[in-house]
Parts: C-alpha cells; structure tokens; sequence
C-alpha cells in the first residue's frame, strides 16, 4: 500500500473510531448479553442461529453504527479471548489461530468427501 493511501486509511479508522466511541459501553453490554445467551447454548449447531438472530436484532434496533460498534466489540472480545487460550496453554497467538485454522480445514475436507444422501460424494 502506498504511504498516502495507508495514512487516508489511518485517518479513516482513527475518525471512525472517534465517531463510534460514544457507542463503546453500550456495545460491550450487548455483546456480553450476547455470550450469555449463545455461549451456554445446546446443541452447539443452535448458536450461529442465535447469534444470526441477536446480530439482526441490534441491526434493527441500533441501525449501521450500533451494529458496526457491536462487530468492533465482539471482534475485540474474540481477540482477548484468544490472547488468553494461548496464555493458559503455553502456546503462540498465532499457533492457537492455526490449530482453529487447522481443524476447520479437516472438517471441511471430510465434508465434502462424506457421501451425499444421493450416496455421491462430495468431491470431484
């Protein structure tokens, strides 16, 4: 990127983050609503459903900048969260994010090798 481009990329995010921060506490209580609602949730297929479904609701309640607050929080949530898995582990950020990485990759390989209820599979 070039340097004028990544300091009106900067500016950008440093005016949007000015803009947004009135939004901050309120943002942090719903994404901790949130995780008490779909954090528990059982069976674990269930939670992007109810999460889909809260997204919407603050989406719909809050318009693009609570909903552009509430991402910013819950992707600072994720980001402490794996900062702290890979504290308690004795492992790297990023081998913690690779062994995610890892497994989504296996689970989507057994996908689409799994026959298909047509009995065909679902590779080449």
């Amino acid at each position: 990127m070039e340097k004028e481009a990544r300091r009106r990329l900067i500016a950008e995010v440093q005016a949007e983050r000015e803009r947004l921060l009135p939004l901050r506490e309120e943002a942090t209580d719903t994404t901790i609503a949130m995780l008490r609602q779909s954090a528990p949730a059982e069976p674990p297929d269930l939670v992007p459903y109810l999460n889909l479904a809260y997204i919407l609701g603050v989406k719909h309640a809050r318009g693009d900048d609570g909903l552009l607050a509430f991402a910013l929080s819950l992707s600072n949530w994720a980001t402490a969260a794996i900062k702290e898995v890979a504290k308690y582990t004795g492992r790297t950020v990023e081998e913690v994010i690779d062994q995610y990485e890892t497994e989504l990759m296996e689970m989507r390989m057994a996908q689409a090798e799994a026959p298909g209820e047509d009995g065909s599979t679902g590779g080449p």
